[in-house]
């Protein structure tokens, strides 16, 4: 960071007292299952010092925002505690840093559901996450290094929160970790010497980096390293994550440690929050929850953390693909895969949508692999796939086993099943052809195939008279579904996406790798083009580029006005 920078930031750091600043990428909202969240009370918008009671506020809409929607942001994003205020406007804390109010001061009703409350003038409502486990008794020894990552990314930073109460020159590893610490951060992490980050996640585009590059002496202490430029020394402490992550799978059961160890005791399974017996207290009016002290029965659990991001595209990740050991359901990833191209065109954005080919030729890969590898049960493994196929970006989770206090009472964590089987990837929208412009099926403008409109995957919505989606989102719970009856109109919309996306990726290509061939003032842009770019995908000036997208969208039109699928999707998961 250059002096000057740093200086200002030093300046701004001292008039905001304990504050942080969020340098993050958003995640979505959690969309599994998970425990509800439980009310822990009215809270004053300002803590003592005037600090902010809760960190990072949410970027949705604070106008269709309800109290679910809210606890899914934060779920998303694994903090534990979400907070309303205004009606709707959603934070998300480790901690929250202000004193308990009266349940009168948050009188303020949701827009969205007025018969939910949404803080109030100077007020949140607050709800807490009841699978973090007490964050009592945890202290920096508690901290452990994971090593030394890449960081500023275009995607945001590796570690989110900036900590501005800890100095620039007296900055050492054990400050920062207190700091992290006492706000309840899991992640902590040192960087330039003399910055420090707390944070609930890693960023998705983080790389692992050699310890050379994280040597840059502490500037409180010089015996010890604080990172380096562009790289950042994380710590983790687990105690400060959450049992039950979003997309936790709960355990077919529980493993009671050894009665001899804790005489007296007994052991019962995991309860989940249901009743107010078992539900944590409101948070004190410190920057720690309020604890309790209690002979606790020990049990324990695997758990298990999906991947945050298995392939990811500029600003798109795909959903994770899911888990196979045979030749179908090997296919059904690939046909997730597949059905997932027109989603990262549409949402990684310029210049990262032009990696969405990759994506799709990854998705080939995995496809090849089904082929050749899965002969029957057993044979083959997403893990043996994606060590053979390596994805671009990927993160693979992780599995551990955590010890916890025993609840005093059984009970059922079985969640709703929603069945969900991923159609082939061939669609009823027809692709248009033209000898006079070089398209057709097969070859379309840039190879930006039309959006897939094919049978619904989801089988309560097939059910409801749903029998077709089009496929635009990574989640298909979020694709637009329909009766048999719009398929034309549908098909028109698909139209209409491809050339969106015929513009703002391949007329875009065109324009930045293409016309500046051969331009000295353009030879840095164009050596960071990818390969595939250089080698075809390019081909046209921007204006021809822009015009045949137009021309092709015209003949997309009038080819699927009378678009039907009459013999098609009879019947959930078959009729393809």
């Amino acid at each position: 960071m250059a002096p000057i920078v740093r200086a200002l930031a030093a300046l701004a750091a001292a008039s905001l007292l304990t504050q942080v600043t969020a340098t993050t990428t958003e995640l979505p909202p959690c969309l599994d299952a998970f425990q509800p969240f439980a009310y822990a009370g009215c809270f004053k918008e300002k803590g003592t010092q005037n600090e902010n009671a809760l960190d990072f506020r949410s970027s949705s809409d604070q106008t269709k925002n309800t109290v679910e929607k809210c606890v899914a942001e934060c779920k998303g994003n694994s903090y534990r505690y979400a907070g309303l205020t205004y009606h709707g406007v959603c934070y998300c804390s480790q901690t929250v840093n202000s004193p308990l109010l009266d349940e009168g001061s948050c009188n303020f009703p949701c827009t969205a559901n007025n018969t939910q409350t949404c803080g109030g003038d100077g007020a949140f409502s607050v709800w807490q996450d009841p699978t973090f486990p007490s964050s009592a008794g945890v202290s920096i020894n508690d901290f452990k290094s994971i090593g030394c990552y890449t960081d500023d990314t275009d995607h945001g930073r590796t570690i989110a929160e900036r900590q501005d109460q800890v100095a620039f020159d007296t900055m050492t590893p054990a400050l920062c970790l207190q700091a992290c610490a006492d706000d309840g951060y899991p992640f902590a992490g040192v960087e330039y010497g003399g910055e420090c980050y707390c944070g609930v996640v890693m960023g998705n585009y983080t790389q692992p980096a050699t310890s050379d590059k994280c040597n840059v002496p502490c500037k409180g202490d010089n015996t010890k390293n604080c990172g380096g430029a562009g790289h950042v020394e994380i710590y983790v402490a687990s105690k400060l994550r959450s049992l039950e992550p979003c997309g936790f799978v709960p355990p077919l059961f529980q493993h009671r440690l050894d009665d001899s160890l804790y005489p007296g005791s007994s052991f019962d399974h995991h309860k989940a929050c249901h009743d107010n017996d078992h539900c944590p207290g409101p948070p004190s009016t410190t920057t720690k929850p309020a604890t309790t002290t209690t002979t606790a029965q020990v049990c324990t659990t695997t758990i298990v953390t999906p991947a945050t991001c298995e392939y990811g595209c500029g600003n798109w990740c795909n959903k994770n693909l899911p888990d196979f050991d045979d030749a179908d359901s090997c296919t059904k990833a690939h046909n997730s895969c597949k059905l997932q191209v027109n989603a990262c065109l549409k949402g990684a954005g310029w210049p990262g949508s032009a990696s969405c080919m990759e994506f799709k030729a990854w998705c080939n890969d995995v496809n090849s692999y089904c082929s050749s590898s899965c002969k029957g049960k057993g044979s083959c493994s997403k893990k043996d796939c994606y060590s053979k196929k390596v994805p671009k970006g990927y993160k693979p989770g992780t599995t551990s086993v955590s010890t916890f206090a025993c609840p005093s009472k059984p009970t059922s964590t079985a969640s709703p099943v929603t069945t969900i089987v991923p159609p082939p990837p061939t669609g009823v929208c027809k692709q248009p052809s033209s000898w006079w412009f070089n398209y057709g099926p097969g070859n379309p403008v840039g190879g930006i195939e039309i959006p897939i409109v094919t049978c619904n995957d989801v089988a309560d919505d097939f059910k409801a008279g749903n029998q077709f989606k089009l496929y635009t989102e990574s989640d298909s719970r979020k694709c637009k579904s329909f009766g048999r009856n719009n398929v034309p109109n549908v098909c028109q919309e698909a139209c209409k996406e491809q050339y969106d996306e015929c513009n703002n990726t391949y007329a875009q290509g065109c324009k930045t790798y293409n016309n500046r061939r051969g331009r000295r003032d353009a030879a840095a842009v164009y050596a960071r083009a990818p390969e595939f770019a250089k080698r075809w995908f390019f081909v046209d000036t921007f204006s021809v580029a822009l015009n045949k997208c137009k021309i092709q969208y015209t003949d997309c039109l009038i080819e699927n006005r009378n678009s039907y699928a009459a013999n098609k999707c009879g019947s959930f998961a078959t009729g393809y």
